[in-house]
Formats: structure tokens, C-alpha cells, sequence
């Protein structure tokens, strides 16, 4: 349901973010591996490509945010720091950036108001569709 919010106006995370989550096509969406032991979806972006590579950037854990990355040694094992990229992300830094999403994710196809969300999630009228009056 976090993934939803993401594609909302009201949403802080940067512009750059929001058009990762838009342009996500469903077989964007992958698995990944994550630094502290468990699975993480994430939208296939050039971090992704450059992981598998091994061209990933230099994990470096100025962090040491996390017990179970064990102070980094798991970072570097599956090839990123989880605090950096997902940071790089929300400041839409794209080529770097670990742009986490739900699996459906790749549903959002523009930019919302919350109000407007809101009321479709409860009401069951699609954002930006006004009820026909009558």
C-alpha cells in the first residue's frame, strides 16, 4: 500500500522517484537480494544492472545503520548499502538510486492528490473521475 502514497503530489520524495514508479513496467519489478537477510522489491534501474555487473558503487558502510548487514560485511556480499541506495533514491539520484515498490507498483500511471486517492481507495471512484450526478 506505501508504493500507492508514492504516486501522489503530496508525496516528498523526489520528482525523479515519482517517474521511476511511473515508467515501471510489471517486469521491472524484481526480487532482489537486501543486505539484511531479506527479499526486497525493487524496479530494475542501471543500480540494478550495475549490481549484477559487479559495478555497483563501493559499499562503504559510513552508516553502520543496520545489526543485521553486520556492519557492512553483507553489503558487500550482495553488492550494496541499503541505506545509501535507498537514500540516492528518495533524492532521485536515478543511476545510483534503489528504487524499492510493491508488486503492483507498475499500476501507477501518473500523479494523484491524496484527497483524491483517499476517496478512491474508500469510495471506490477512480482518482480524478468525479461520480456522475443525476
Amino acid at each position: 500500500m506505501g508504493t500507492r502514497f508514492v504516486g501522489t503530489y503530496e508525496c516528498d520524495a523526489s520528482d525523479e522517484f515519482k517517474k521511476v514508479i511511473i515508467n515501471a513496467k510489471k517486469e521491472d519489478i524484481i526480487l532482489l537480494k537486501s543486505p539484511v537477510g531479506y527479499p526486497a522489491r525493487g524496479i530494475v534501474t542501471q543500480l540494478i544492472k550495475d549490481i549484477e555487473e559487479g559495478k555497483a558503487p563501493e559499499v562503504k558502510c559510513v552508516s553502520n545503520c543496520v545489526v543485521p548487514c553486520n556492519h557492512g560485511e553483507e553489503a558487500k556480499k550482495v553488492g550494496f548499502c541499503i541505506a545509501d541506495r535507498l537514500g540516492d533514491a528518495y533524492l532521485g539520484r536515478r543511476e545510483t538510486g534503489l528504487f524499492f515498490s510493491g508488486s503492483n507498483g507498475y499500476r501507477i500511471k501518473r500523479l494523484v492528490h491524496v484527497k483524491d486517492l483517499m476517496r478512491e481507495l474508500v469510495e471506490g471512484v477512480p482518482s480524478g473521475q468525479e461520480e456522475a450526478e443525476g
